[in-house]
């Protein structure tokens, strides 16, 4: 059981520090973001402060929100996750220090950051230990109100994507490919990651 709780976490802290990454890569692309992402810089760029903060304090905003939402318990893991993956993008932010200027190079990192992203999600599921809290908030809103999925996920990204336009956030055409793309490559990346993880356990 000790063997299973440390692959559990070790996956749970690699995948979230991966996406960090991936999400640290578009953003230096300048060719657009997630929604969410996209606010963050927004909210950097006119207030302040870092995108990473930014996360943080959102994050825990809407942990507390979810949890009124839900009418449960606040699950504290959740503030594990938007501590993670907030020092994280702050922390490669700070390391991929320069600034791409041709077009190709820009291409080149969006789309590495892209899969490196989704590799990164599909793999921080497998810990099963806490969602992000856009995640947290998507199940939150489908719970309260009898909405699907589908719709819950499109009204949180639609209101991150009106603030981050609102606030000049990195939205562009790397925000369409990355709304249609990344659920696609995640569910590709995921079930191999499950079938990996279950190979380790068993051994």
């Amino acid at each position: 059981m000790m063997y299973k709780a440390v692959i559990r976490i070790v996956m749970y802290i690699a995948g979230l520090v991966l996406q960090s990454l991936g999400l640290a890569l578009m953003i230096v692309s300048d060719l657009g973001t997630g929604p969410w992402d996209g606010f963050y810089v927004g909210m950097t760029r006119h207030f302040g402060l870092s995108v990473g903060l930014w996360l943080i304090i959102f994050g825990v905003i809407f942990i507390i929100l979810s949890s009124y939402l839900m009418k449960c318990r606040t699950d504290f893991l959740s503030f594990m996750t938007v501590f993670i993956l907030g020092l994280c993008i702050d922390f490669w932010l700070q390391l991929i220090s320069f600034q791409p200027v041709e077009a190709g190079v820009k291409v080149l990192i969006f789309w590495l950051g892209l899969f490196v992203t989704s590799f990164g999600i599909s793999i921080y599921l497998q810990g099963e230990i806490a969602l992000t809290p856009a995640d947290q908030f998507m199940m939150a809103l489908c719970d309260r109100f009898g909405l699907s999925l589908m719709a819950s996920k499109f009204l949180g990204d639609a209101g991150a994507l009106v603030f981050a336009v609102l606030l000049q956030g990195p939205i562009g055409l790397g925000t369409l490919i990355y709304t249609f793309l990344s659920g696609p490559l995640v569910q590709f990346f995921t079930p191999r990651m499950e079938r990996a993880v279950i190979t380790r356990i068993k051994k």
